[in-house]
Protein backbone atom coordinates (compact mmCIF):
# COMPACT_ATOMS: atom_id res chain seq x y z
CA UNK A 1 0.00 0.00 0.00
CA UNK A 2 2.81 2.39 0.96
CA UNK A 3 4.63 1.76 -2.27
CA UNK A 4 1.53 2.34 -4.32
CA UNK A 5 0.63 5.63 -2.52
CA UNK A 6 4.14 7.09 -2.89
CA UNK A 7 4.26 6.63 -6.60
CA UNK A 8 1.64 9.25 -7.47
CA UNK A 9 3.42 11.81 -5.21
CA UNK A 10 6.75 11.32 -6.96
CA UNK A 11 5.09 11.73 -10.30
CA UNK A 12 3.55 15.01 -9.22
CA UNK A 13 6.93 16.37 -8.10
CA UNK A 14 8.54 15.43 -11.40
CA UNK A 15 5.85 17.25 -13.34
CA UNK A 16 6.41 20.36 -11.22
CA UNK A 17 10.16 20.36 -11.80
CA UNK A 18 9.72 19.93 -15.54
CA UNK A 19 7.28 22.81 -15.65
CA UNK A 20 9.71 25.10 -13.80
CA UNK A 21 12.52 24.18 -16.17
CA UNK A 22 10.35 24.98 -19.18
CA UNK A 23 9.46 28.32 -17.66
CA UNK A 24 13.19 29.19 -17.18
CA UNK A 25 13.99 28.20 -20.77
CA UNK A 26 11.16 30.34 -22.08
CA UNK A 27 12.40 33.30 -20.00
CA UNK A 28 15.95 32.91 -21.36
CA UNK A 29 14.73 32.76 -24.91
CA UNK A 30 12.43 35.75 -24.62
CA UNK A 31 14.33 38.13 -22.33
CA UNK A 32 18.09 37.52 -22.71
CA UNK A 33 18.56 38.76 -26.35
CA UNK A 34 17.15 42.13 -25.30
CA UNK A 35 19.96 42.49 -22.82
CA UNK A 36 23.16 40.95 -24.40
CA UNK A 37 24.42 40.75 -28.07
CA UNK A 38 27.58 38.91 -29.25
CA UNK A 39 30.53 41.30 -30.23
CA UNK A 40 32.07 41.23 -33.83
CA UNK A 41 35.58 40.76 -32.53
CA UNK A 42 35.84 38.77 -29.34
CA UNK A 43 38.74 37.66 -27.18
CA UNK A 44 38.43 33.85 -26.82
CA UNK A 45 40.36 33.97 -23.52
CA UNK A 46 38.10 36.53 -21.93
CA UNK A 47 35.72 35.26 -19.23
CA UNK A 48 32.09 36.26 -19.50
CA UNK A 49 30.19 37.16 -16.38
CA UNK A 50 26.51 36.36 -16.62
CA UNK A 51 24.30 39.37 -16.86
CA UNK A 52 21.77 39.66 -14.17
CA UNK A 53 18.34 40.23 -15.53
CA UNK A 54 17.21 43.64 -14.52
CA UNK A 55 14.27 45.71 -15.29
CA UNK A 56 15.29 48.39 -17.93
CA UNK A 57 13.37 51.56 -18.72
CA UNK A 58 12.39 52.24 -22.35
CA UNK A 59 14.72 55.29 -22.61
CA UNK A 60 17.67 53.33 -21.25
CA UNK A 61 16.95 50.46 -23.61
CA UNK A 62 16.80 52.88 -26.57
CA UNK A 63 20.06 54.50 -25.50
CA UNK A 64 21.80 51.14 -25.18
CA UNK A 65 20.43 50.11 -28.57
CA UNK A 66 21.80 53.32 -30.13
CA UNK A 67 25.28 52.80 -28.63
CA UNK A 68 25.23 49.16 -29.64
CA UNK A 69 24.38 50.03 -33.25
CA UNK A 70 27.01 52.80 -33.34
CA UNK A 71 29.57 50.37 -31.96
CA UNK A 72 28.72 47.86 -34.66
CA UNK A 73 28.96 50.54 -37.40
CA UNK A 74 32.29 51.80 -36.05
CA UNK A 75 33.56 48.25 -35.82
CA UNK A 76 32.68 47.69 -39.48
CA UNK A 77 34.82 50.73 -40.41
CA UNK A 78 37.61 49.42 -38.21
CA UNK A 79 37.61 46.06 -39.98
CA UNK A 80 37.85 47.78 -43.41
CA UNK A 81 40.75 50.01 -42.34
CA UNK A 82 42.44 47.15 -40.47
CA UNK A 83 42.32 44.92 -43.57
CA UNK A 84 43.72 47.66 -45.80
CA UNK A 85 46.60 48.23 -43.40
CA UNK A 86 47.27 44.52 -43.26
CA UNK A 87 47.52 44.49 -47.06
CA UNK A 88 50.07 47.31 -46.78
CA UNK A 89 52.30 45.17 -44.54
CA UNK A 90 51.91 47.59 -41.67
CA UNK A 91 53.88 45.33 -39.38
CA UNK A 92 56.97 46.39 -41.36
CA UNK A 93 56.64 50.14 -40.83
CA UNK A 94 54.26 50.76 -37.83
CA UNK A 95 53.90 47.47 -35.97
CA UNK A 96 53.82 48.94 -32.44
CA UNK A 97 51.20 51.56 -33.26
CA UNK A 98 49.11 48.97 -35.07
CA UNK A 99 49.17 46.65 -32.06
CA UNK A 100 48.02 49.50 -29.81
CA UNK A 101 45.03 50.05 -32.09
CA UNK A 102 44.26 46.32 -32.03
CA UNK A 103 44.43 46.36 -28.23
CA UNK A 104 41.80 49.08 -28.18
CA UNK A 105 39.61 46.90 -30.37
CA UNK A 106 39.97 44.03 -27.91
CA UNK A 107 39.06 46.30 -25.03
CA UNK A 108 36.03 47.50 -26.92
CA UNK A 109 35.05 43.88 -27.52
CA UNK A 110 35.23 43.17 -23.78
CA UNK A 111 33.12 46.21 -23.00
CA UNK A 112 30.67 45.24 -25.68
CA UNK A 113 30.45 41.73 -24.20
CA UNK A 114 29.47 43.17 -20.84
CA UNK A 115 26.85 45.35 -22.45
CA UNK A 116 28.90 48.51 -21.86
CA UNK A 117 28.05 49.86 -25.30
CA UNK A 118 28.94 53.48 -24.63
CA UNK A 119 32.38 52.51 -23.37
CA UNK A 120 32.91 50.04 -26.23
CA UNK A 121 31.94 52.76 -28.74
CA UNK A 122 34.55 55.09 -27.22
CA UNK A 123 37.21 52.35 -27.45
CA UNK A 124 36.24 51.56 -31.03
CA UNK A 125 36.30 55.21 -32.03
CA UNK A 126 39.72 55.69 -30.44
CA UNK A 127 40.99 52.64 -32.29
CA UNK A 128 39.46 53.85 -35.58
CA UNK A 129 41.11 57.24 -35.11
CA UNK A 130 44.48 55.57 -34.59
CA UNK A 131 43.95 53.27 -37.58
CA UNK A 132 42.98 56.23 -39.77
CA UNK A 133 46.11 58.01 -38.60
CA UNK A 134 48.13 54.92 -39.46
CA UNK A 135 46.57 54.85 -42.91
CA UNK A 136 47.55 58.48 -43.40
CA UNK A 137 50.98 57.64 -42.02
CA UNK A 138 51.19 54.88 -44.61
CA UNK A 139 50.69 57.38 -47.43
CA UNK A 140 53.27 59.68 -45.88
CA UNK A 141 55.67 56.79 -45.43
CA UNK A 142 55.14 55.77 -49.06
CA UNK A 143 55.79 59.32 -50.27
CA UNK A 144 58.87 59.58 -48.10
CA UNK A 145 60.17 56.19 -49.24
CA UNK A 146 59.71 57.13 -52.90
CA UNK A 147 61.48 60.46 -52.38
CA UNK A 148 64.34 58.94 -50.37
CA UNK A 149 64.70 56.09 -52.84
CA UNK A 150 64.90 58.40 -55.88
CA UNK A 151 67.31 60.71 -54.04
CA UNK A 152 69.53 57.77 -53.16
CA UNK A 153 69.43 56.51 -56.75
CA UNK A 154 70.40 59.91 -58.11
CA UNK A 155 73.25 60.22 -55.58
CA UNK A 156 74.40 56.77 -56.66
CA UNK A 157 77.01 56.51 -53.91
CA UNK A 158 77.96 53.17 -52.43
CA UNK A 159 76.02 53.81 -49.21
CA UNK A 160 72.99 55.01 -51.16
CA UNK A 161 72.49 51.60 -52.73
CA UNK A 162 71.33 50.21 -49.37
CA UNK A 163 69.08 53.22 -48.78
CA UNK A 164 67.50 52.90 -52.20
CA UNK A 165 66.91 49.17 -51.76
CA UNK A 166 65.31 49.67 -48.32
CA UNK A 167 63.12 52.48 -49.63
CA UNK A 168 61.99 50.32 -52.55
CA UNK A 169 61.12 47.46 -50.15
CA UNK A 170 58.98 49.77 -48.02
CA UNK A 171 57.27 51.27 -51.07
CA UNK A 172 56.46 47.84 -52.49
CA UNK A 173 55.21 46.67 -49.07
CA UNK A 174 52.84 49.62 -48.77
CA UNK A 175 51.75 49.91 -52.42
CA UNK A 176 52.85 46.92 -54.51
CA UNK A 177 50.53 47.89 -57.37
CA UNK A 178 51.73 51.49 -57.45
CA UNK A 179 53.70 52.24 -60.67
CA UNK A 180 56.10 54.51 -58.80
CA UNK A 181 56.81 51.76 -56.30
CA UNK A 182 57.42 49.28 -59.10
CA UNK A 183 59.71 51.70 -60.93
CA UNK A 184 61.62 52.41 -57.74
CA UNK A 185 62.10 48.69 -57.17
CA UNK A 186 63.33 48.17 -60.73
CA UNK A 187 65.72 51.10 -60.51
CA UNK A 188 67.02 49.99 -57.12
CA UNK A 189 67.74 46.52 -58.50
CA UNK A 190 70.05 47.86 -61.25
CA UNK A 191 71.54 50.63 -59.12
CA UNK A 192 74.78 48.72 -58.32
CA UNK A 193 75.51 48.34 -62.05
CA UNK A 194 74.50 51.94 -62.69
CA UNK A 195 76.83 53.08 -59.91
CA UNK A 196 79.64 51.01 -61.41
CA UNK A 197 79.18 52.63 -64.85
CA UNK A 198 78.95 56.11 -63.36
CA UNK A 199 82.18 55.59 -61.44
CA UNK A 200 83.89 54.33 -64.59
CA UNK A 201 82.60 57.31 -66.57
CA UNK A 202 83.82 59.78 -63.92
CA UNK A 203 87.33 58.27 -63.96
CA UNK A 204 87.50 58.29 -67.75
CA UNK A 205 86.26 61.87 -67.84
CA UNK A 206 88.90 62.93 -65.34
CA UNK A 207 91.59 61.45 -67.61
CA UNK A 208 90.15 63.29 -70.66
CA UNK A 209 88.99 60.06 -72.32
CA UNK A 210 85.77 61.68 -73.45
CA UNK A 211 84.47 59.08 -75.90
CA UNK A 212 85.01 56.24 -73.44
CA UNK A 213 83.39 58.27 -70.65
CA UNK A 214 80.37 58.92 -72.86
CA UNK A 215 80.08 55.18 -73.52
CA UNK A 216 80.08 54.47 -69.78
CA UNK A 217 77.40 57.08 -69.10
CA UNK A 218 75.36 55.69 -71.99
CA UNK A 219 75.62 52.22 -70.43
CA UNK A 220 74.36 53.62 -67.13
CA UNK A 221 71.46 55.30 -68.90
CA UNK A 222 70.64 52.08 -70.75
CA UNK A 223 70.29 50.36 -67.38
CA UNK A 224 68.15 53.17 -65.95
CA UNK A 225 66.77 55.54 -68.57
CA UNK A 226 65.30 57.77 -65.82
CA UNK A 227 68.62 58.43 -64.11
CA UNK A 228 69.00 62.18 -64.22
CA UNK A 229 72.66 62.26 -63.19
CA UNK A 230 73.60 59.73 -65.86
CA UNK A 231 71.64 61.70 -68.47
CA UNK A 232 73.25 64.98 -67.36
CA UNK A 233 76.73 63.44 -67.35
CA UNK A 234 76.18 61.97 -70.82
CA UNK A 235 74.89 65.26 -72.17
CA UNK A 236 77.77 67.18 -70.60
CA UNK A 237 80.34 64.72 -71.95
CA UNK A 238 78.82 64.76 -75.43
CA UNK A 239 78.92 68.55 -75.30
CA UNK A 240 82.58 68.38 -74.28
CA UNK A 241 83.24 66.02 -77.21
CA UNK A 242 81.52 68.48 -79.53
CA UNK A 243 83.54 71.35 -78.09
CA UNK A 244 86.72 69.32 -78.52
CA UNK A 245 85.87 68.58 -82.15
CA UNK A 246 85.22 72.27 -82.73
CA UNK A 247 88.45 73.39 -81.05
CA UNK A 248 90.46 70.74 -82.89
CA UNK A 249 89.08 71.80 -86.27
CA UNK A 250 89.70 75.48 -85.52
CA UNK A 251 93.24 74.70 -84.34
CA UNK A 252 93.95 72.74 -87.53
CA UNK A 253 92.62 75.64 -89.56
CA UNK A 254 94.83 78.25 -87.89
CA UNK A 255 97.88 75.96 -88.14
CA UNK A 256 97.28 75.61 -91.87
CA UNK A 257 96.73 79.37 -92.16
CA UNK A 258 100.07 80.06 -90.45
CA UNK A 259 101.69 77.93 -93.16
CA UNK A 260 99.73 79.74 -95.90
CA UNK A 261 98.01 76.45 -96.75
CA UNK A 262 94.72 78.09 -97.63
CA UNK A 263 92.96 74.99 -98.99
CA UNK A 264 93.64 73.03 -95.81
CA UNK A 265 92.65 76.02 -93.67
CA UNK A 266 89.34 76.41 -95.46
CA UNK A 267 88.62 72.69 -95.12
CA UNK A 268 89.36 72.74 -91.38
CA UNK A 269 87.23 75.82 -90.73
CA UNK A 270 84.42 74.33 -92.83
CA UNK A 271 84.63 71.20 -90.66
CA UNK A 272 84.29 73.40 -87.58
CA UNK A 273 81.27 74.98 -89.25
CA UNK A 274 79.55 71.60 -89.48
CA UNK A 275 79.90 71.30 -85.69
CA UNK A 276 78.55 74.80 -84.99
CA UNK A 277 77.02 76.15 -88.22
CA UNK A 278 76.31 79.65 -86.89
CA UNK A 279 79.39 80.11 -84.70
CA UNK A 280 80.84 83.61 -85.27
CA UNK A 281 84.42 82.31 -84.87
CA UNK A 282 84.02 80.21 -88.01
CA UNK A 283 82.97 83.19 -90.12
CA UNK A 284 85.81 85.27 -88.69
CA UNK A 285 88.35 82.53 -89.40
CA UNK A 286 87.16 82.10 -92.98
CA UNK A 287 87.41 85.87 -93.40
CA UNK A 288 90.99 85.74 -92.10
CA UNK A 289 91.81 83.06 -94.66
CA UNK A 290 90.39 85.18 -97.43
CA UNK A 291 92.24 88.28 -96.22
CA UNK A 292 95.51 86.43 -95.75
CA UNK A 293 95.14 84.73 -99.10
CA UNK A 294 94.49 88.09 -100.72
CA UNK A 295 97.50 89.60 -99.00
CA UNK A 296 99.72 86.76 -100.11
CA UNK A 297 98.34 86.97 -103.62
CA UNK A 298 98.91 90.72 -103.73
CA UNK A 299 102.39 90.29 -102.35
CA UNK A 300 103.21 87.62 -104.90
CA UNK A 301 101.77 89.70 -107.75
CA UNK A 302 103.68 92.77 -106.59
CA UNK A 303 106.87 90.73 -106.52
CA UNK A 304 106.11 89.33 -109.97
CA UNK A 305 105.52 92.85 -111.25
CA UNK A 306 108.78 93.98 -109.67
CA UNK A 307 110.62 91.09 -111.31
CA UNK A 308 109.05 92.05 -114.61
CA UNK A 309 110.30 95.61 -114.19
CA UNK A 310 113.77 94.32 -113.44
CA UNK A 311 113.59 92.24 -116.60
CA UNK A 312 112.31 95.33 -118.46
CA UNK A 313 109.09 93.48 -119.30
CA UNK A 314 107.15 96.67 -118.89
CA UNK A 315 103.87 95.60 -120.45
CA UNK A 316 103.68 92.50 -118.25
CA UNK A 317 104.35 94.61 -115.16
CA UNK A 318 101.69 97.09 -116.30
CA UNK A 319 99.11 94.33 -116.71
CA UNK A 320 99.81 93.04 -113.19
CA UNK A 321 99.47 96.44 -111.54
CA UNK A 322 96.26 97.18 -113.40
CA UNK A 323 94.81 93.79 -112.41
CA UNK A 324 95.67 94.38 -108.74
CA UNK A 325 94.03 97.79 -108.75
CA UNK A 326 90.87 96.36 -110.29
CA UNK A 327 90.68 93.95 -107.35
CA UNK A 328 91.64 96.51 -104.71
CA UNK A 329 91.83 100.15 -105.73
CA UNK A 330 93.39 101.08 -102.38
CA UNK A 331 96.77 99.46 -103.11
CA UNK A 332 99.01 102.51 -102.86
CA UNK A 333 102.21 100.74 -103.90
CA UNK A 334 100.58 99.50 -107.08
CA UNK A 335 99.28 103.00 -107.85
CA UNK A 336 102.72 104.56 -107.44
CA UNK A 337 104.50 101.95 -109.56
CA UNK A 338 101.80 102.10 -112.21
CA UNK A 339 102.77 105.68 -113.20
CA UNK A 340 106.38 104.83 -114.00
CA UNK A 341 105.58 101.45 -115.51
CA UNK A 342 102.93 102.90 -117.82
CA UNK A 343 105.46 105.37 -119.26
CA UNK A 344 108.11 102.71 -119.71
CA UNK A 345 105.62 100.25 -121.21
CA UNK A 346 104.49 102.85 -123.71
CA UNK A 347 108.07 103.71 -124.63
CA UNK A 348 108.98 100.04 -124.92
CA UNK A 349 105.97 99.31 -127.08
CA UNK A 350 106.66 102.19 -129.50
CA UNK A 351 110.34 101.26 -129.88
CA UNK A 352 109.45 97.64 -130.52
CA UNK A 353 106.87 98.71 -133.10
CA UNK A 354 109.42 100.78 -135.06
CA UNK A 355 112.10 98.14 -134.81
CA UNK A 356 109.61 95.55 -135.99
CA UNK A 357 108.98 97.57 -139.19
CA UNK A 358 111.78 100.11 -139.73
CA UNK A 359 110.66 100.76 -143.31
CA UNK A 360 107.89 102.92 -141.89
CA UNK A 361 110.61 105.44 -141.16
CA UNK A 362 110.40 106.37 -144.79
CA UNK A 363 107.41 108.42 -143.68
CA UNK A 364 108.54 111.81 -142.47
CA UNK A 365 105.99 111.85 -139.61
CA UNK A 366 107.02 108.42 -138.47
CA UNK A 367 110.65 109.38 -138.72
CA UNK A 368 110.13 112.51 -136.64
CA UNK A 369 108.19 110.50 -133.99
CA UNK A 370 111.00 107.97 -133.89
CA UNK A 371 113.56 110.75 -133.41
CA UNK A 372 111.58 112.06 -130.42
CA UNK A 373 111.23 108.52 -129.11
CA UNK A 374 114.99 108.06 -129.33
CA UNK A 375 115.47 111.30 -127.44
CA UNK A 376 113.06 110.21 -124.68
CA UNK A 377 114.68 106.81 -124.37
CA UNK A 378 118.15 108.32 -124.24
CA UNK A 379 117.05 110.65 -121.44
CA UNK A 380 116.14 107.82 -119.04
CA UNK A 381 118.60 107.50 -116.20
CA UNK A 382 120.02 104.10 -115.47
CA UNK A 383 118.58 102.34 -118.50
CA UNK A 384 118.60 98.59 -118.42
CA UNK A 385 120.39 96.34 -120.86
CA UNK A 386 117.27 95.91 -122.98
CA UNK A 387 116.65 99.65 -123.28
CA UNK A 388 120.28 100.28 -124.13
CA UNK A 389 120.01 97.74 -126.91
CA UNK A 390 116.74 99.30 -128.10
CA UNK A 391 118.30 102.77 -128.14
CA UNK A 392 121.20 101.50 -130.21
CA UNK A 393 118.94 99.66 -132.63
CA UNK A 394 116.58 102.62 -132.97
CA UNK A 395 119.46 104.98 -133.63
CA UNK A 396 120.79 102.59 -136.26
CA UNK A 397 117.51 102.25 -138.11
CA UNK A 398 116.98 105.98 -138.00
CA UNK A 399 120.37 106.57 -139.56
CA UNK A 400 119.83 103.78 -142.03
CA UNK A 401 116.42 105.16 -143.00
CA UNK A 402 118.12 108.30 -144.32
CA UNK A 403 121.02 106.57 -146.09
CA UNK A 404 120.49 106.07 -149.86
CA UNK A 405 121.93 103.10 -151.74
CA UNK A 406 122.49 102.57 -155.43
CA UNK A 407 119.79 100.29 -156.85
CA UNK A 408 120.35 98.69 -160.30
CA UNK A 409 117.34 98.13 -162.60
CA UNK A 410 117.36 96.18 -165.86
CA UNK A 411 114.82 96.13 -168.75
CA UNK A 412 114.55 95.29 -172.49
CA UNK A 413 114.83 98.83 -173.88
CA UNK A 414 111.25 98.46 -175.14
CA UNK A 415 109.34 98.73 -171.86
CA UNK A 416 108.47 102.07 -170.36
CA UNK A 417 109.42 101.88 -166.69
CA UNK A 418 108.05 104.09 -163.90
CA UNK A 419 109.34 104.02 -160.32
CA UNK A 420 106.31 105.10 -158.26
CA UNK A 421 106.81 108.05 -155.91
CA UNK A 422 110.28 108.52 -157.40
CA UNK A 423 110.27 109.21 -161.16
CA UNK A 424 109.68 107.85 -164.66
CA UNK A 425 112.70 105.99 -165.86
CA UNK A 426 111.54 105.39 -169.45
CA UNK A 427 112.92 102.58 -171.63
CA UNK A 428 116.40 101.35 -170.86
CA UNK A 429 118.56 98.33 -170.86
CA UNK A 430 120.05 99.01 -167.41
CA UNK A 431 120.05 102.00 -165.10
CA UNK A 432 120.71 102.78 -161.46
CA UNK A 433 118.88 104.95 -158.92
CA UNK A 434 119.84 106.13 -155.40
CA UNK A 435 117.04 105.03 -153.06
CA UNK A 436 116.55 105.35 -149.32
CA UNK A 437 115.25 102.36 -147.38
CA UNK A 438 111.56 101.71 -148.05
CA UNK A 439 109.09 99.78 -150.12
CA UNK A 440 109.03 100.54 -153.82
CA UNK A 441 106.99 99.59 -156.91
CA UNK A 442 108.36 99.65 -160.44
CA UNK A 443 105.72 99.44 -163.21
CA UNK A 444 106.36 98.56 -166.88
CA UNK A 445 104.13 99.17 -169.88
CA UNK A 446 104.55 98.19 -173.59
CA UNK A 447 102.09 98.40 -176.43
CA UNK A 448 100.63 95.00 -177.28
CA UNK A 449 101.98 93.43 -174.07
CA UNK A 450 100.60 92.84 -170.56
CA UNK A 451 101.70 95.42 -167.98
CA UNK A 452 104.03 94.31 -165.17
CA UNK A 453 104.57 95.45 -161.55
CA UNK A 454 107.62 94.69 -159.53
CA UNK A 455 107.65 95.33 -155.78
CA UNK A 456 110.95 95.46 -153.91
CA UNK A 457 112.20 96.62 -150.52
CA UNK A 458 115.30 98.62 -149.71
CA UNK A 459 116.56 97.96 -146.20
CA UNK A 460 119.74 99.94 -146.38
CA UNK A 461 121.79 96.96 -147.37
CA UNK A 462 122.94 96.52 -151.06
CA UNK A 463 120.64 94.32 -153.14
CA UNK A 464 122.21 91.07 -154.27
CA UNK A 465 120.65 91.22 -157.78
CA UNK A 466 119.37 93.94 -160.16
CA UNK A 467 115.62 94.68 -160.30
CA UNK A 468 114.21 93.34 -163.65
CA UNK A 469 111.25 95.21 -165.17
CA UNK A 470 110.18 93.95 -168.66
CA UNK A 471 106.86 93.35 -170.45
CA UNK A 472 107.30 90.06 -172.25
CA UNK A 473 103.76 88.59 -172.39
CA UNK A 474 102.02 89.54 -175.63
CA UNK A 475 98.29 90.25 -175.54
Amino acid sequence: MDNQSSTPQQQSKQKLIIGLLLAVVAAVILLLPNVVTEPWIADPNASVTPVTNKSVSPSTAAEKTKYRQDSQATLAQIIAVRDRLAEQSIERWADFEFRQAITLIARGDDQYGYGEYRESLASYQQSLTQLNSLEQLGQETLTKALAEGIAAIENAAQTDITIATAAADIAMAIAPQNKQSQQLEQRAEVLPKVFEQLQAGDKLLASKQLSEAADAYQNALSLDNQHRRAAAALNSTQQAITEERFRSAMSDGFSALDQDNFAAANQAFARAGTVYPDHPSVAQALSQVETRQSQIQVSRQMQLASDSESAEQWQQALNIYQSLLVTDASLTAAKVRLITVRVRASLDGQIKKILADPLKLASTSVYNSAKRLLSDASGITKPGPLLKQQIAELDAVLRQSRTSIDVVLQSDSLTEVTLFRVKKLGAFKQTSVLLKPGRYIAAGTRLGYRDVRVEFTITGEPLPDPILVSCSEAI
